[in-house]
């Protein structure tokens, strides 16, 4: 069964390097960068999609490259062959996308952008509900 991105669209990875990856194989690193993703930000639940904001889809999809790339490392696979010429290993390469992605994540989590939009785990902003005791005969609105 193939899976179906959620945040970015498979036509949006890789990034920065050549496109000879299946769909199946961009399906696979975008499930695996997606769920990385939610379980950074969100404890491991879906993201809203009214609360994803263009730094998480990047992160997505520098993720997915890095996983991509790292397919790659085969002395056979000629993805990334001409990485040679530039001193990068293949593995460094792809390690310079895992690293942006966790760059990413640091700065949407010390952003405190997360609590705002209810994800950050605490108060709250994260609860779906908002309970009052107070009688709403003085003008205080229950939510539920």
């Amino acid at each position: 069964m193939a899976y179906s991105s959620r945040y970015v669209s498979v036509t949006d990875v890789p990034i920065q390097i050549p496109d000879d990856y299946t769909n199946n194989q961009k399906e696979d690193a975008l499930e695996y960068a997606e769920a990385t993703l939610e379980l950074d930000l969100n404890d491991g639940g879906e993201i809203p999609t009214e609360n994803v904001s263009v730094l998480m889809e990047t992160a997505v999809k520098q993720l997915a490259t890095c996983q991509l790339a790292k397919g790659a490392e085969d002395p056979n696979d000629v993805t990334l062959g001409d990485l040679e010429d530039t001193g990068d290993t293949k593995v460094e390469y792809a390690q310079s996308f895992c690293d942006e992605y966790d760059k990413i994540v640091d700065k949407i989590i010390n952003s405190g952008i997360l609590e705002n939009v209810g994800l950050d785990g605490e108060g709250e902003a994260n609860s779906p509900y908002v309970y009052s005791t107070d009688d709403p005969s003085e003008g205080n609105i229950w939510t539920v």
